[in-house]
């Protein structure tokens, strides 16, 4: 652990606010610290601190005036800014939210700026110098997307709501606002974002650059949420602003472009009217989810399945506006008023069928069994019984051989039978049901495949379900709950996953398109349960030897392309990633690779934005 120059860190504690967060772990004292002496440490543990970000939304909403957000002050110029710029004085190690990806940063090659101004003024040095300065967000992808130990930057400081535009139904942010800090703002207006993706504490330049995606068969990824863009590019273009209208295809690339045509400095997202979503969580066999996934697709707005693994369990989880409750969905029926009949939530509903403590008794119980087995006294009864769900399933699992299949199953049938009593209905603002708890530390393998339209869902959701679990079970493959499934629609952007191509006019099939969306994951055990690190590493080496292979030679057929922010590459012929970045040139086609290649060739000509992922899949050696 290794620290800044005091005089850094106390200029610039007076004007900041705590940046590090566990999910993006800075090794060196922040340049956001409190004071000199402050530093940060990477923690196992993965829940969120919110104390800062409140006091940061505090802030924000004392200096909103208007829809329009923010303070006037004299323009600096760019040689000013430049001036402003300090670097650190030593090296930098930052973690990913997952704990599966660092990176080490040699003295002055990591940047927080703090004004637009600044950020100019660092991609234009880096430019005339040649000096990588790759942009990361809040660290939150499994797989260090945007690591590079060249270089980086990261835009915490821009982290501006610019804009409120209810005439226009769209709010402008800089690119380094985090998701819960644009819901936040919005929500006194009476707006919010159209879709989240499970978790809101992406900056939104990372939120939209690698694809992120929520569920609704009618909802795309988030990248078409953008019809405006700024990016700052190492060129001789610099500062760009993009629309659809102004720059086409280019525009398209931009927004989910990995960080590699620009550094996102500012955003402009659709919005849509506040609601409060019924949320639906029942537990169905896997052929009964076979059987109604047409019809739920079309029935709710949002639906995810988590299939458990050597369980005849799909636990569904729907979502849907309390004031357009389908009929035969969750809730009471009731007249409307007009000679007809809707559904409405009442608290008779919402109502829980069985305790607490009656639903997270099988998952307690393994739990002291597993301890009892190994004579640990650790965990007494009054910590196992404040433990949630996610914890309980993390400590089940690091309480034995997290490879072992029997283990596994056991920690699985627990789970089943957790969700079995777990089920109901529940109300809250949708930025409030469309996050979910993703547990701990794991490594996540998440591919995306076309799934028909949807007026015809087709086959394929299921199918590549049934053939990936056929080949899990029949093989022992050591695979925890849950594998989760969700959908979108299409996206017109051309890295996108759920790309539904080049299209000249608009036809009903791109329209309507249907992707499903499948992510497996392996958790992994927190310090306390590996001091060494030995377990993390074979965990890790199994994934993705075994498990993510056996995904990608099921998804064979089914045209799989893996979420960016999971996909793992390597250059290395020996690596069980050495082919992946072929088959994602493969899967994109060259003209797809090219004009990706001609718009870095205009915006990065010298490929300082690159990494690892970008190189090898764009510029193979």
């Amino acid at each position: 652990v290794t620290m800044m120059s005091s005089a850094v860190a106390a200029r610039k504690a007076a004007t900041r606010l705590p940046f590090s967060k566990q999910w993006l772990s800075i090794r060196h004292s922040s340049a956001r610290a409190a004071s000199a002496s402050l530093t940060t440490v990477e923690g196992d543990d993965s829940h969120m601190h919110n104390g800062w970000a409140a006091s940061l939304l505090a802030i924000a909403a004392a200096t909103t005036v208007t829809t329009v957000i923010g303070t006037t002050t004299a323009t600096p110029t760019l040689a000013e800014a430049r001036e402003d710029i300090e670097e650190e004085e030593e090296s930098t190690r930052i973690l990913n939210w997952s704990g599966t990806h660092h990176v080490d940063l040699a003295p002055g090659t990591y940047h927080e700026p703090e004004t637009q101004l600044e950020l100019e003024a660092l991609v234009a040095d880096a430019y005339r110098k040649g000096q990588h300065i790759r942009p990361v967000g809040s660290a939150l992808s499994p797989n260090g997307l945007a690591f590079d130990s060249r270089g980086m930057v990261c835009l915490s400081n821009l982290d501006k709501i610019v804009e409120i535009n209810k005439d226009e139904m769209t709010v402008t942010v800089q690119a380094g606002a985090r998701v819960s800090q644009v819901l936040d703002a919005l929500r006194p207006h009476g707006l919010t974002l159209p879709n989240l993706a499970s978790i809101a504490e992406q900056q939104i330049g990372g939120f939209v650059s690698v694809g992120a995606h929520g569920t609704g068969a009618l909802i795309p990824p988030c990248d078409e949420f953008v019809t405006a863009l700024t990016i700052v590019t190492p060129s001789e273009n610099g500062v760009v602003k993009m629309t659809e209208a102004t720059h086409g295809q280019l525009f398209r690339l931009a927004r989910l472009g990995l960080g590699g045509l620009g550094i996102l400095s500012e955003v402009t997202l659709k919005v849509i009217p506040a609601h409060r979503l019924v949320e639906q969580t029942s537990v169905l066999s896997r052929s009964e989810a076979k059987k109604q996934l047409p019809t739920l697709l079309k029935r709710h707005k949002h639906i995810r399945y988590m299939w458990v693994p050597y369980e005849d369990c799909v636990v569904v989880v729907t979502n849907d506006d309390e004031n357009d409750l389908p009929l035969l969905g969750p809730g009471t029926e009731v007249s409307d008023g007009k000679g007809g009949k809707k559904k409405i939530v009442t608290a008779e509903d919402i109502k829980p069928k069985f305790s607490t403590d009656e639903q997270f008794k099988p998952l307690r119980d393994l739990l002291r069994k597993l301890l009892a087995n190994k004579n640990d006294t650790s965990l007494d009864d009054d910590m196992i019984n404040g433990m949630g769900f996610g914890d309980l399933r993390d400590v089940i699992l690091a309480s034995g051989n997290m490879l072992d299949p029997d283990h596994v199953k056991r920690c699985n049938k627990a789970e089943h039978a957790f969700w079995a009593k777990a089920g109901g209905i529940d109300l809250a603002p949708s930025d409030q049901k469309l996050q979910f708890d993703c547990g701990g530390q794991q490594w996540v393998y998440e591919v995306c495949f076309p799934s028909g339209t949807y007026g015809m869902p087709g086959t394929a959701s299921i199918d590549f379900m049934e053939d990936l679990l056929k080949e899990i079970e029949s093989s022992g493959l050591p695979a925890p709950a849950p594998i989760e499934q969700r959908w979108s629609s299409g996206s017109t952007s051309p890295l996108s996953p759920a790309s539904v191509g080049p299209q000249v006019n608009e036809s009903y099939d791109s329209k309507n398109s249907l992707f499903s969306w499948v992510g497996v994951i392996m958790y992994l055990p927190s310090e306390d349960f590996d001091p060494t690190g030995y377990r993390r590493q074979f965990i890790t080496e199994f994934f993705k030897d075994k498990y993510c292979k056996l995904v990608r030679k099921v998804g064979e057929k089914y045209d799989i392309m893996c979420h960016w922010a999971k996909l793992e590459v390597s250059n290395d012929p020996n690596d069980s990633n050495a082919e992946v970045a072929a088959s994602v040139r493969k899967h994109f086609g060259p003209s797809v690779v090219a004009a990706f290649n001609s718009a870095r060739d205009k915006y990065d000509p010298k490929r300082i934005l690159s990494s690892s992922v970008i190189d090898q899949v764009f510029d193979p050696k």
